[in-house]
């Protein structure tokens, strides 16, 4: 049934229709201006409205600071990843995962008729109905790690249903509980949990100081 399900839902109903785009000769400190002021991460890259590449946090990590390039003059052409991989608005939600699988992407702009009208992350479809259960019948060993980290993240079903952290986020969602491996995690109790306990309790100790003050008066 999820497997139906997944293979009949479309990337039209899905994607993200207002997509920020920038223009092959802008500086990537323009890129990463823009960035911050939409709190993304990624730009897709458009000349003369056709989709050209795609300019992401991780290019700017790799290519910038790492080959000690300028920010300032250097242009977005350069560090644009390219050929573009784009899918249409009707593909279906289990083949646009198993392509951006297979090209080790996060990022799925969406074009039809040579023209950008959405963009996917590999996190929209993972959040879709059915996509994991699809994934687990197909392999993914030659998927990069940060690719396959990001498919066990939603795959893992102890994850998915313990409590949300309100520290820890991933890709703008809160991740599940993850015990003794996360850094908040203090002796034998997670340091929130605990500081929520001790909240409450000092919160129901002056509500009982308060209610005695008011039965004395």
């Amino acid at each position: 049934m999820l497997l139906g399900v997944v293979m009949s839902q479309k990337l039209r109903k899905i994607m993200i229709e207002k997509v920020v785009t920038i223009v092959p000769g802008a500086t990537v400190m323009q890129a990463a201006e823009l960035m911050n002021l939409h709190e993304i991460g990624c730009l897709v890259v458009v000349d003369q409205e056709k989709p050209v590449g795609i300019l992401t946090e991780r290019d700017m990590l790799k290519r910038i600071i790492c080959e000690s390039r300028k920010p300032t003059t250097t242009r977005v052409v350069n560090l644009m990843s390219k050929p573009l991989v784009t899918a249409s608005p009707d593909m279906r939600t289990g083949d646009a995962a198993r392509l951006m699988l297979e090209r080790n992407i996060k990022k799925l702009p969406v074009v039809e008729n040579g023209r950008l009208v959405g963009l996917v992350s590999l996190t929209d479809l993972l959040h879709s109905e059915g996509v994991i259960e699809f994934l687990n019948t197909i392999s993914i060993d030659g998927t990069s790690r940060r690719i396959k980290k990001a498919v066990s993240l939603y795959s893992d079903s102890l994850k998915q249903h313990r409590r949300k952290c309100p520290l820890m986020m991933k890709d703008g969602f809160q991740t599940g509980c993850q015990d003794n491996k996360c850094m908040w995690w203090i002796g034998d109790e997670c340091a929130v949990t605990k500081l929520s306990r001790q909240i409450s309790t000092e919160g129901l100790l002056k509500t009982d100081v308060v209610n005695e003050n008011t039965c004395e008066e």
